[in-house]
């Protein structure tokens, strides 16, 4: 398929800069909106900025880790109970409590043993720690890896890396089988589900992870309670749901967990892991890896444990028994919803999760208290009469930490009204002290640098975005230097920062999935947001994320927690009070140029032939509709008042129109193999979990080396791209006779 001449086409970003170029490069509007609103908000921005209270997240963070809260818990129940009640405390008009029975299996049963060539029983719990009461509490879940398979296996073991597809042909290359072993693989470098679900497709019969110490432990620094790295026998738990496939209620994929809803049996769950995994310490593990013999283990294999890495198989012969108790139980979401003055059917959301593996310290309460903070400053302003224009809602989903499944379940009884209703989410999940990142839909890309400009660094030093740019300059010359040192650097490479002529923006990154903003982009194609502040620690899904932790640790004196609301409250309030949502699809297009850039090399590598030159056609004409249509806001937008004012219906439509974009990008039947995800820009991959993969259908495809897949997907993205463009069309083309109007690039 093709809609225009062949030939490469010029970088969108030159459009972008020539556009900016010939506007003043320190706007005295804001975007979206016209003089007398952006007058207003900034009055708004400045009375919300110190608003938010280190002392009040210190109390709140307090009574939300006083007990362990996993989901299906009376705890859980009473923290959802704090959330709402300060939500009303904050002056929102109603709370929302939506529940739903889902599946959560519980531990009945948990050892492992090695048998061979010594006996050992490990200890599978994590000891108190000196100086933290909290971690002496009963009511801890113990470690264990949700929607594994009962099991009752003895094998011998094979050390597998990070048990990953590269790490597989390595052992394929040396002959080395994991059928009908057992495997042992890191933690890190991909989500934790990846690892079993390929040990199982190689014939694996069960799974070990551990955190090995020189991604996690005494390597990269002091242990708990003097350091923040992971102790001997500290764990990580978690979720090992296959959420590539799709994330929710195992049982009720594609529709909610209510009364009355058919439910799938629980022998056919394709999201379930088909053999038995259990997480162990890496004190567990070293008399494991110690009795593995065989191929000593490549040099970039080698972990922190003093001991010599083989590969085995065996002699070390484990015996691994899981059973689970298999019931549905109720979990319940909290929303706070403050009513927008002109438009209450329109909603500006931002969430994160409540439940936690243990005490939530970092994950979740680190980001609840800020987003609380958030809705305070908010609500403050309502209340003296500065209401927003479009509502803004709060959520606290339950069940995150098992497979994303409170948002989902929401997100899933309501798809048919959502993506009109919900304008944008906006993920506010952990943080800790560190740098700032974002990633997300890059209609969002210039909003988000605006709102990072305006908010003061954690430091005292400049603003978040100064301290942004540096992080990613930073990281820019890390990867330089790797490579003058002649260190493999792999893959394409895209600058951090993009330039469109004397106006500088940081590249948002994609979102894969790991967090409650997925049914909301992959799934509902809602534009979305997640943000945090984060430095590497060793508490992640332990027994040790406690007060005691975050507040000597993650973020002492919560000054991190304070920018963070102040950026999620400005986010919020621009949105909800632009006269036209400030989305730029132009930063889109130009974002589509770059990841068909790195679709071209791949296509080059793997010699899989794949045409893209349809897309990039297509995606030039959605690059030059959609300037137009900024062109044509700004011209909008610059009328005088009473000028503007008639043209109210037209603004709606904009605005209808600016919503109905993003959801251009979903393909009905979803991604090969993976209906749920929908989203033709942006997924998780199938084999990364977590990570993401941009352009995935066709991605994904070329990496298989299924060249037909490839063009399919391909001619499909082609034609969501000109259904986007004749969406454009027709609007400018409505806008020719209104006053400055003018024609659209045709």
């Amino acid at each position: 398929m093709n809609v225009g001449s062949a030939g490469r086409l010029p970088p969108i970003a030159l459009l972008w800069g020539a556009l900016i170029t010939a506007c003043d490069t320190e706007p005295v509007r804001l975007s979206g909106f016209g003089d007398a609103a952006a007058a207003d908000q900034h009055r708004l921005e400045r009375r919300i900025l110190g608003e938010p209270s280190a002392r009040r997240m210190n109390r709140s963070h307090r009574a939300l880790t006083a007990e362990p809260h996993h989901a299906a818990t009376a705890a859980n129940e009473r923290a959802a109970e704090y959330i709402a009640d300060r939500l009303r405390e904050f002056g929102f008009d109603s709370v929302l409590t939506p529940r739903y029975d889902v599946l959560l299996p519980l531990p009945i049963e948990r050892t492992v043993t090695l048998v061979a060539p010594t006996r050992h029983e490990l200890l599978l719990t994590e000891p108190p720690l000196p100086g933290d009461p909290d971690t002496e509490m009963d009511g801890v879940l113990p470690p264990f890896n949700a929607f594994s398979a009962d099991g009752d296996v003895t094998a011998e073991v094979v050390y597998v890396n990070y048990g990953l597809p590269d790490d597989y042909a390595v052992l394929d290359s040396l002959g080395i089988s994991v059928e009908g072993r057992i495997v042992i693989a890191r933690y890190g470098r991909s989500w934790r589900g990846i690892k079993p679900r390929l040990a199982a497709e190689r014939g694996a019969v069960g799974a070990l992870l551990y955190s090995d110490p020189e991604d996690d432990g005494f390597v990269r620094g002091p242990v708990m309670p003097e350091g923040k790295w992971r102790p001997e026998h500290g764990v990580q738990r978690g979720s090992v749901m296959d959420m590539p496939t799709h994330p929710g209620d195992p049982q009720t994929p594609f529709r909610a967990s209510v009364a009355g809803a058919r439910r799938l049996p629980l022998d056919s769950l394709p999201t379930v892991q088909r053999i038995p995994v259990q997480p162990i310490s890496y004190g567990d593990a070293q008399p494991i890896l110690s009795a593995l013999g065989g191929e000593t283990a490549p040099e970039a294999w080698v972990g922190g444990l003093p001991i010599d890495y083989r590969l085995g198989p065996g002699p070390a012969t484990v015996h691994l028994r899981l059973r689970f108790e298999w019931e549905a139980r109720p979990i319940v979401n909290v929303i706070g919803l403050l009513l927008g003055s002109e438009r209450p059917d329109r909603w500006v959301m931002a969430g994160g999760h409540r439940d936690a593996w243990s005490f939530g310290g970092r994950d979740p309460m680190s980001g609840a208290v800020s987003l609380l903070e958030t809705a305070r400053a908010i609500g403050e302003q309502a209340r003296r009469g500065r209401r927003p224009r479009r509502t803004i809602a709060i959520a606290s989903w339950d069940a995150e930490e098992w497979g994303l499944i409170g948002s989902t379940e929401w997100g899933e009884e309501f798809a048919g009204e959502l993506p009109g209703r919900v304008v944008v989410y906006v993920n506010r999940e952990s943080y800790t002290a560190g740098p700032f990142s974002v990633s997300g839909s890059h209609a969002l890309q210039p909003l988000v640098n605006d709102v990072a400009r305006r908010v003061a660094s954690p430091t005292g030093e400049g603003t978040v975005y100064d301290a942004w740019v540096d992080a990613v300059q930073d990281a820019e010359a890390r990867r330089d230097a790797d490579a003058e040192g002649g260190a493999l650097v792999t893959g394409s490479y895209t600058p951090p920062l993009v330039d469109y002529g004397g106006w500088t923006d940081v590249r948002l990154g994609a979102l894969g999935s790991g967090s409650d903003y997925t049914v909301f982009i992959d799934h509902l194609g809602i534009p979305s947001l997640d943000l945090r502040f984060d430095s590497p620690n060793g508490v992640y899904h332990s027994r040790y994320d406690t007060h005691g932790f975050f507040t000597t640790f993650g973020d002492p004196g919560f000054a991190t927690g304070e920018r963070l609301a102040e950026i999620v409250a400005l986010l919020l309030t621009r949105v909800a009070n632009a006269d036209v949502l400030p989305f730029d699809y132009l930063a889109t297009a130009e974002t589509i140029e770059r990841y068909l850039d790195e679709l071209e090399a791949e296509v080059q590598a793997r010699r899989v032939p794949v045409l893209l030159q349809g897309v990039r056609e297509a995606n030039r004409s959605f690059a030059l509709n959609a300037a137009a249509l900024n062109a044509a806001i700004d011209t909008i937008l610059a009328l005088p008042e009473g000028v503007r004012a008639p043209l109210a219906e037209t603004v709606d439509g904009l605005n209808d129109l600016l919503l109905a974009l993003e959801r251009g990008f979903l393909r009905p039947e979803g991604l090969p193999g993976r209906p749920w995800y929908r989203h033709q820009l942006y997924a998780p991959g199938f084999y990364t979990g977590y990570g993401v993969k941009t352009l995935p259908g066709i991605r994904e495809a070329i990496e298989r080396g299924d060249a037909l897949t490839g063009q399919a997907m391909a001619d499909a993205l082609e034609v969501s791209l000109l259904g986007i463009v004749g969406l454009l069309r027709t609007t400018l083309e409505g806008l020719q006779d209104l006053p400055g109007g003018e024609p659209g690039p045709g």
